[in-house]
């Protein structure tokens, strides 16, 4: 009886789960996970599929061919725009332009991935407008229209998330229980 009446007053398993845990949490732990989840979450809808390759895909083969095609390379561009520091800021570009292009096709932090799109984007469009000869040769320049789409789609992605058919949209369904897990009562 006396151990009936013990488990009576102990506060329901929902009552004492998340305020008792989420005090003995680091506050960098909940921070951490709040901005991962953020950059992760996404939308259920299947067509975001769509403005994810359209970025994605010409991130990805225009960020290899500068770096694998010897008749592409970064920095006489970033020199041309007259852009500050073209010895570090044309590697960032291409890295940029090869990680976005990973994350935007995979779906793998989209968010992300489509914040670095816009900004190489506004980049490549400002060096459209600035560039009178395409240091490259004129074969090389890429119609001022790519980037224009790229920047248009990657800035849908970062609106909208991934969507339903991403690595992102895994993750969320993954994480859709409750953090930290509540102990179950024992009795």
């Amino acid at each position: 009886m006396a151990a009936h009446r013990r488990i009576a007053i102990l506060p329901a398993p929902h009552e004492r789960g998340c305020d008792r845990w989420r005090n003995e949490m680091p506050q960098e732990t909940s921070t951490r996970r709040r901005v991962i989840e953020a950059a992760r979450g996404t939308r259920p809808a299947r067509h975001l599929v769509i403005p994810r390759l359209a970025a994605g895909a010409p991130l990805l083969v225009i960020g290899l061919a500068h770096v694998f095609d010897d008749s592409a390379p970064m920095q006489p561009l970033v020199e041309a725009a007259g852009l500050p520091a073209p010895a570090l800021l044309a590697p960032a570009a291409v890295a940029a332009e090869v990680a976005a292009g990973v994350a935007l096709l995979l779906g793998a932090f989209a968010r992300a991935g489509a914040a670095l799109a816009v900004v190489a984007m506004l980049a490549a469009i400002y060096a459209h407008a600035t560039i009178d000869v395409w240091p490259n040769g004129a074969d090389q320049e890429p119609p001022l229209a790519l980037p224009i789409v790229v920047l248009l789609c990657g800035a849908y992605i970062l609106w909208r998330g991934a969507g339903r058919w991403s690595i992102d949209a895994l993750g969320a369904r993954g994480t859709s229980e409750e953090w930290p897990p509540v102990e179950a009562s024992t009795a």
